[in-house]
């Protein structure tokens, strides 16, 4: 049996957070990084392509590692990996060397996400996943705030973001290391041969050959799409489209993130008392709202109205999914399987938002709309469609976190 479980899901938290300011001190520290390695604001384009490839590889082999030396041992080794990211940013001066630490960076990232995932996956229930998740946008939401205070407060460079961001994981990593023979599960004394064998983690061929798996990943890569491509061409819709001012582009873009991060933290206590088909209903139907809102190119309040209601609804959909991973493929695979969807979500967010951005750039800019609306209606159809196959018994609530 797992000891301090509750503890140790505080210290997810914590390790959330720190990763969501670690990832957002870049939306301000890139208009003053560019400058100092001297180059073009487009080259963002080349670091968070190196950032995405480290996570990617991260996420997809997480569940190997976990299987092979323990979660704690990973999770050890992602936050060590974090904060040596973190400081070489602040110390490095050359270009090239920033793109390598930037993978570097990222495939600590990658492999703190699948780990926190599995581990609150594994041990609590939709509520939790909800909190951890809402952490993370907490920490991507006051990032930008941090970074601000150390630019203009105290006139201070943007290296010492970075700085404060490594000194919050170093403490972390201590505690960490220090708390790493707690985080695995101990071995059931009385369990027989053919039972501890079932417990052992699949490896990730065996898992992808497991029925329904690939296509419950492949929800994930729709996911990705919608949620992270609604926040990419939001901006793009509404000044270069729409003929929107920055100011309010800014502040209904704010609102979706606002209220996505908003809805996962009060979707900890709606979980409590709602089933997951319940949740994933009424996200997917608020998701739906949103998206049909956002091609009418009307009053701007009904933009806004738009936005709030994608936040909303896109927030408790991929938690709850993530959680319910255990119960739909068994706990041998369930390691493998969340590494695969966090990963897999990724690639949704990169590729579909690149072909949505594509097609309006030959058709026209509202066809952004247009393509992330489908993006949810593909989203809905094929939740469904995997629902009525292979139905997850859902009637209960979630767990309590601790």
């Amino acid at each position: 049996m797992l000891r301090n479980k509750g503890l140790l899901f505080v210290l997810s938290i914590a390790i959330f957070t720190t990763l969501g300011i670690s990832g957002g001190l870049l939306n301000v520290a890139w208009t003053y990084m560019k400058d100092t390695f001297q180059v073009d604001v487009s080259a963002i384009g080349i670091l968070l392509l190196f950032a995405t490839s480290g996570s990617l590889i991260a996420t997809m082999s997480s569940g190997t590692l976990a299987g092979k030396f323990g979660l704690g041992r990973v999770t050890a080794l992602g936050i060590c990996i974090v904060t040596a990211g973190l400081f070489a940013i602040a110390l490095n001066q050359a270009w090239v060397l920033l793109l390598l630490i930037f993978f570097m960076l990222y495939t600590g990232r990658g492999l703190l996400d699948a780990s926190m995932n599995n581990f609150v996956a594994e041990h609590f229930g939709t509520s939790a996943m909800n909190w951890l998740h809402a952490s993370w946008g907490v920490g991507l939401t006051i990032a930008p705030g941090i970074m601000t205070v150390i630019l203009v407060t105290f006139s201070l460079s943007w290296q010492a973001g970075y700085i404060f961001a490594g000194s919050i994981a170093l403490v972390l990593a201590v505690i960490v290391i220090a708390s790493m023979r707690q985080w695995d599960t101990q071995p059931v004394q009385d369990s027989d041969q053919d039972e501890m064998q079932s417990q052992t983690p699949a490896g990730i061929l065996e898992t992808l050959r497991q029925p329904g798996i690939m296509a419950w990943i492949g929800l994930f890569f729709v996911y990705g799409g919608a949620e992270i491509g609604t926040g990419q061409l939001l901006n793009t819709l509404f000044v270069d489209g729409r003929m929107m001012s920055q100011e309010s582009a800014s502040a209904w873009l704010s609102s979706y993130w606002g209220s996505f991060t908003l809805a996962r933290i009060l979707m900890g206590w709606v979980a409590l008392r709602f089933t997951d088909r319940q949740l994933l209903r009424g996200s997917l139907l608020l998701s739906f709202m949103g998206g049909i809102l956002l091609i009418w190119s009307g009053p701007e309040f009904l933009s806004w109205l738009a936005v709030v209601l994608l936040g909303t609804g896109f927030a408790g959909i991929f938690p709850t999914l993530v959680s319910q991973t255990p119960a739909r493929v068994g706990r041998r695979y369930a390691a493998q399987a969340v590494g695969l969807q966090i990963g897999v979500a990724g690639m949704g967010g990169s590729i579909l938002p690149g072909l949505i951005g594509f097609v309006s750039g030959h058709l026209g800019l509202e066809w952004i709309a247009y393509g992330l609306c489908v993006n949810v209606i593909l989203l809905i159809g094929w939740y469904v469609s995997l629902q009525s196959r292979w139905p997850l018994d859902s009637g209960s609530k979630a767990k309590r976190a601790p």
